[in-house]
């Protein structure tokens, strides 16, 4: 938990911000009682009890200082699947690419699992290829982006692990860009680092707002590109809360899972919710977390963001 906090409040250098274009018992997350301090947030209530939930490991935490508000195994490393595309994309983003240059999505760029969005022999922009991964989570316009960086796998494996750490996720690991191998895998914690990140980048957070994104290849054909998070249209998307985005994931062997961050009254939080026993209740585990946190805790005015 220290190393966590002093990792936020001092948080990581910047990456450049490109521009715009099976069921498992629910069990009750303890939630701990933090000691006052400066620009901490503290439970209105020190005797409330936590929430219910059915994900393996959960978190959520205040995005200003990292202060963990309820978490359960939030340490233990495990795949997250699709949520490794945020490392992709920042690890992309951090090659300083083109974003108008034209790729040819190629019969290896294709994998199993998912909607398909891209054909071999698609050529697309770049910003679109993003796009469709970050809003559909399509796995082959994971691979047709870390290929468009001219970095070899392994070579983008490493920058992936390189952004991992610069990041503070001191449990995590990844061997390559969609999250299909469950040997990409991190904490909770560190899926809070990485939420903190990707949604504090302007063409992520933009991009994962949008219900869909229609593309049109240079053959003129046009496709529309379906997001994957249920949470848009939400109560968070509503005042008095705003949410800030999130990002799904599922494989055999992580579960459902999905982690996002959100906002009220000028303070926001952010929610991870792994190995979720079903699609629909990763999305109540981190609603009910975040609904939660703003109900349960009150923040000193000196925190209220700018």
């Amino acid at each position: 938990m220290f190393s966590f906090l002093v990792a936020i409040a001092l948080y990581f250098a910047k990456l450049p911000v490109a521009p715009a274009m099976a069921a498992a018992a629910p069990s009750v997350v303890s939630a701990p009682v933090l000691a006052p301090a400066s620009n901490v947030p503290v439970k209105a209530d020190p005797k409330r009890l936590g929430l219910v939930t059915a994900s393996r490991a959960v978190l959520v935490a205040d995005w200003a200082t990292g202060a963990p508000l309820l978490e359960k195994d939030a340490d233990n490393p495990q795949p997250i699947a699709s949520i490794t595309k945020l490392v992709t994309a920042l690890t992309v983003i951090g090659e300083k690419p083109d974003w108008d240059k034209v790729v040819e999505v190629t019969g290896a760029d294709t994998r199993a699992g998912g909607v398909t969005y891209l054909s071999a022999g698609d050529r697309l922009p770049l910003h679109d290829v993003m796009a469709v991964m970050l809003v559909a989570s399509a796995n082959e316009a994971a691979v047709v982006a870390s290929r468009a960086t001219g970095l070899t796998d392994e070579q983008f494996a490493a920058r992936m692990n390189d952004t991992a750490r610069r990041l503070g996720m001191t449990n995590a690991h990844f061997v390559e860009p969609t999250g299909l191998d469950n040997r990409n895998v991190a904490s909770a914690r560190d899926v809070a680092f990485l939420i903190r990140a990707a949604m504090d980048n302007s063409l992520i957070r933009e991009t994962v707002l949008k219900p869909t994104h229609v593309f049109t290849t240079e053959a003129g054909k046009s496709k529309t590109a379906r997001s994957t998070d249920e949470l848009l249209g939400s109560f968070l998307q509503k005042p008095p809360y705003a949410f800030l985005g999130g990002k799904t994931g599922f494989v055999e062997d992580a579960g459902y899972c999905f982690a996002a961050a959100a906002e009220r009254d000028g303070h926001r939080v952010i929610a991870v919710a792994l190995g979720a026993p079903s699609k629909d209740q990763r999305f109540q585990d981190v609603k009910s977390m975040i609904f939660w946190a703003f109900d349960a805790y009150r923040w000193p005015e000196t925190a209220r963001l700018p």
